[in-house]
């Protein structure tokens, strides 16, 4: 029993799946049921305009789709999350494969599917590093920019479909271009069709987020399509969809492809799991059970090797599918499993419906679902909040819409990595000071009754000390030094946050610590926690500062610099005394309540309590040390 127990738990572990199925209650089934309907709903049509975008057949969707939605379901931490098409990540395809390949061609769709394959490694070889916590660098303002900006140029790609034109420019603004200077060329019936599926689409959901807007836009535009001739009236529609599923095979690739195609896979995985990660953890803190980044990134690779070995294109999370899925009940990845046996029975005996479906009802479908990620809201938010957030969304976004998908995706990287290591590199202080009639150190700039005490500066680090910021900080604290309207004799240093010391970081407090020897001024270190002590040892700058400047408190500092200076005012002297007092009536009603490691640190501080009141009773003064 104990090496089953053993092996179950092994396999749960790695197929996530199981662990979510004990204690799985029949009842849940029928939400389970609902939320696959719903999903298979949404999925036929949008799945079959996003395969458009990527630059493949709608057969396309059908091929992809249930091998990401099993594999994502089995793989994935998350329960109600649906991963199986995303614009955002077609449009990425359609940009890398098309810089390679004509559109439509057997080598474009080889490509794609490859593409899929490759990003789905990348995604799974990031997930078994346990990388999941690149997600905290991609700043969610430049995020917002990037994805609204992605909408827009998928929005674009679709209006001349809208207006019935042929042809357009690459970028955003010459397609734009084309469409303005082309609209005398308008197909009528086209746009007539196009603006009938806009309106309905709009109102419908309006009507019931629950309502598969969608696919009752799809039914009823296929419906129109044979009544009304639209064909025959030069309406274009999706023609022939072969029926059956493709044979997985290993994408036909040269080493040159995978070569050309790796930048375009590392921006896509990295696309999805940043559109994952978020609606993931969502839906895990709104129904209770954890959600592992890690195995996010396992999920999506497989499932994106599973849609290109499939011969389908890259997939991705999709926000309106997940949302739909948890707002019909799903209580489960069964509902992903389901929809997955759903959309197969589609691709195998219901594909010849869809002949007479209009590209513009395609077009329209893609224009209002993308329409969500146009979040205006989002970015007055951020304007009245934080211009300069405001700003890096609008930079994502224009680089987007000027240097085309790909480069406006590096150049959203980038702006995340160097926003991050601007913002870690500033020098950010915080001063502190006693408290008023107590023995808290507290940030002077939020408690102005906070006074410094007079010779002794208490400053800390707020970002911690690394390569970054070490040399501004150096920087820093002697200037405020030499600002300083009264006398340094000694500089106390909160060491609290510090907690990796990196070599450049000790350099730099020894080096701090000979510039302020230079200028009259004790170093004193104080909360330096084990990795950094060990650091400090290593590069010997514990020898330089000296073993009895180093405290584990930033009251036993404080304590040692009154034992050592006599404090130049009286009331200061008075209120320290106070402050001693109270700690001391306090400490001694709690005692019979603490924990023995706390009536450890408890008899640490009656002894500083004792020293402190030892030298305020007898002030000395043995000079500067």
């Amino acid at each position: 029993m104990g090496q089953r127990s053993t092996t179950t738990a092994r396999l749960s572990s790695f197929i996530p799946f199981l662990a979510s199925l004990r204690g799985y209650h029949p009842g849940w089934l029928k939400r389970d049921l609902v939320g696959a309907l719903t999903i298979t709903a949404l999925l036929i049509p949008e799945g079959m305009a996003y395969a458009q975008l990527a630059g493949a057949p709608p057969q396309a969707a059908f091929y992809a789709c249930p091998a990401a939605l099993v594999l994502y379901a089995l793989l994935g931490s998350s329960r109600q999350l649906v991963v199986a098409v995303s614009a955002t990540v077609a449009v990425l395809s359609a940009a890398t494969v098309s810089a390679l390949a004509p559109s439509g061609s057997a080598h474009y769709l080889a490509l794609t599917a490859g593409l899929a394959v490759l990003a789905g490694l990348i995604s799974l070889l990031a997930g078994v590093l346990r990388l999941g916590r690149i997600a905290q660098f991609f700043s969610p303002s430049v995020l917002t920019g990037f994805v609204f900006g992605l909408a827009l140029v998928i929005a674009m790609k679709q209006v001349p479909k809208l207006f019935g034109l042929k042809g357009a420019g690459k970028g955003f603004f010459e397609q734009l271009w084309f469409v303005l200077t082309h609209l005398p060329e308008t197909h009528l019936p086209t746009l007539l069709v196009s603006a009938s599926c806009l309106v309905l689409l709009v109102a419908l959901e309006r009507v019931s987020e629950r309502l598969p807007a969608a696919l009752v836009v799809l039914v009823l535009a296929i419906l129109a399509s044979h009544l009304l001739g639209l064909q025959a009236r030069r309406v274009e529609v999706v023609g022939n969809i072969p029926a059956g599923l493709a044979a997985p095979r290993i994408p036909d690739m040269k080493w040159s492809d995978v070569l050309a195609l790796l930048p375009g896979a590392c921006g896509i995985a990295l696309v999805a799991f940043a559109e994952a990660i978020g609606p993931a953890r969502m839906l895990g803190a709104r129904h209770g059970y954890p959600v592992n980044a890690n195995r996010e990134l396992i999920g999506l690779g497989c499932a994106n090797m599973g849609a290109g070995l499939f011969q389908g294109f890259s997939i991705g999370c999709s926000l309106s599918k997940s949302a739909a899925n948890d707002q019909a009940g799903a209580r489960s990845q069964v509902s992903s499993l389901v929809a997955a046996g759903l959309t197969l029975l589609v691709a195998l005996f219901f594909t010849p419906l869809f002949r007479a479906l209009p590209e513009a009802t395609l077009g329209a479908i893609v224009v209002v679902a993308v329409s969500g990620m146009m979040e205006v809201g989002e970015l007055r938010r951020l304007f009245r909040m934080r211009r300069a957030d405001f700003l890096v969304a609008m930079t994502a976004l224009l680089g987007v819409l000027v240097f085309d998908v790909l480069p406006g995706l590096l150049l959203a990287v980038g702006l995340s990595l160097f926003l991050t290591l601007y913002r870690a590199s500033l020098p950010r202080l915080s001063e502190l000071g006693r408290a008023a009639g107590t023995l808290d150190f507290v940030d002077i700039r939020h408690q102005p009754s906070a006074r410094p005490l007079p010779g002794l500066m208490v400053l800390r680090p707020n970002e911690g000390i690394f390569f970054a910021n070490a040399e501004s900080l150096r920087e820093e604290i002697l200037e405020r030094i030499r600002r300083n309207p009264r006398p340094v004799k000694s500089l106390l240093l909160d060491l609290e946050v510090t907690t990796d010391l990196d070599v450049p970081g000790a350099d730099m407090l020894a080096d701090l610590h000979e510039d302020l020897e230079n200028l009259g001024v004790t170093l004193l270190l104080a909360r330096a926690l084990a990795p950094t002590q060990r650091m400090m040892e290593h590069t010997g700058v514990l020898e330089k500062v000296g073993r009895e400047h180093l405290y584990p408190h930033v009251l036993g500092g404080v304590v040692d610099y009154l034992a050592r200076h006599s404090p130049q005012a009286r009331d200061e002297r008075e209120l320290f005394h106070d402050g001693l007092q109270r700690l001391g009536t306090l400490a001694e009603e709690l005692e019979d309540s603490m924990p023995d490691e706390e009536r450890e640190q408890l008899e640490q501080m009656r002894r500083l309590l004792r020293q402190a009141e030892s030298a305020m009773r007898e002030p000395r003064d043995t000079g500067p040390h």
